[in-house]
């Protein structure tokens, strides 16, 4: 049976195939389809990826750095559309949080909450 490729193998040759495609993407794919806002799914299709694919090779010793780069470009060109109100807030939020690992503050608290416990002499100051 033949073993499988690892995706990134498919979508890059070496590290500067992906920084290639990558710039490609951004000042050429973009530009030539106007209708096209930068984000996550695009750059996974126009990569030959998908999305989850795309997550899965930022955690690769070679491409991760670069295509961490690269969503977070996108996160930012997103960012000001929607300063500028070509996007809608909640748009913004939504995609943030689902391809950017943005979280609201309440989710973080929640998160990192922890539990005080008054023993001793506080407890007599409290009275």
């Amino acid at each position: 049976m033949k073993k499988r490729r690892p995706p990134e193998e498919a979508v890059f040759l070496n590290a500067d195939d992906c920084r290639q495609k990558l710039t490609n993407y951004f000042e050429k794919h973009l530009a030539e389809n106007s209708e096209l806002v930068a984000d996550v799914e695009s750059l996974a299709d126009f990569l030959g990826t998908t999305r989850e694919g795309l997550f899965s090779m930022e955690q690769d010793k070679i491409y991760g750095f670069e295509l961490r780069k690269a969503r977070n470009r996108i996160a930012a060109i997103k960012k000001q559309l929607a300063f500028r109100g070509k996007l809608p807030p909640a748009v913004l939020s939504f995609d943030l949080k689902n391809n950017h690992g943005y979280r609201d503050k309440s989710e973080d608290a929640a998160a990192g909450a922890d539990t005080v416990i008054i023993k001793g002499v506080a407890k007599e100051w409290a009275k």
